[in-house]
């Protein structure tokens, strides 16, 4: 998941000419493919003639933030970052462009600096869910299941029934699952039946963990 902007451009292009930039970038804002984005993202960030009291740092940051993302689904991933990186030069404690990088990084197979992204907006903004949840994938994946479940605890401490974390719960329960702690795991999954009561996944996810929680107490019992 890549995060868009929706920045004050947009309102200032009423009355626009043909080609010029903030004419591309309405364009660039109604194309759908990717390539036609970046086509009219070139114009913008070639174009000599850019009125300054719109075309800020930050408006320029914009443009190569949503130039990485059209890259990001042609799945070209090393140019994406390119464009992230030109992007936070201009606007260095932007969270959503941090988050962006990250992601290409990890699509990159470069792990430690997308958590290094992701920590860089914690300390931006604590309490961004974002963060946490993307930071406990790359954990989890790189096999770290301790430090997954820490990053998703941080997401639901305080908000529990919100359906956005459904996803969270399961996602903790799946790595509780796979460290063998099946009580914890049927705990999670519980929960998420409790936000999403028809959540499929959950469903079966919670029998199976019963059950090897129940072999697992047997065999104690038994040893």
């Amino acid at each position: 998941m890549f995060i868009h902007f929706v920045v004050a451009i947009s309102e200032l292009v009423g009355g626009m000419e043909n080609d010029t930039p903030e004419e591309w970038f309405k364009l660039a804002f109604e194309a759908e493919d990717p390539e036609e984005k970046i086509e009219y993202f070139d114009l913008i960030l070639e174009c000599k003639t850019r009125n300054p009291e719109i075309w800020s740092n930050e408006a320029i940051a914009l443009i190569w933030n949503n130039k990485g993302i059209a890259y990001s689904f042609l799945a070209m991933y090393g140019e994406a970052l390119d464009c992230f990186e030109r992007s936070l030069k201009l606007n260095k404690n932007d969270t959503d462009v941090w988050y962006n990088k990250g992601v290409a990084l990890f699509q990159l197979g470069r792990f430690e600096e997308a958590i290094k992204c992701y920590n860089r907006i914690l300390s931006i903004d604590p309490r961004n869910d974002n963060a946490w949840i993307n930071m406990g994938d790359v954990l989890e994946y790189t096999g770290r299941h301790n430090e997954a479940i820490e990053c998703y605890s941080k997401v639901h401490k305080e908000i529990e029934l919100d359906n956005k974390f459904a996803i969270v719960w399961n996602k903790k329960g799946l790595v509780y699952f796979g460290i063998g702690r099946y009580a914890d795991a049927a705990e999670c999954f519980s929960k998420v039946l409790k936000i999403d009561p028809e959540h499929a996944e959950a469903i079966e996810h919670l029998k199976v963990a019963v059950e090897e929680a129940k072999k697992k107490n047997d065999r104690l019992i038994n040893a």
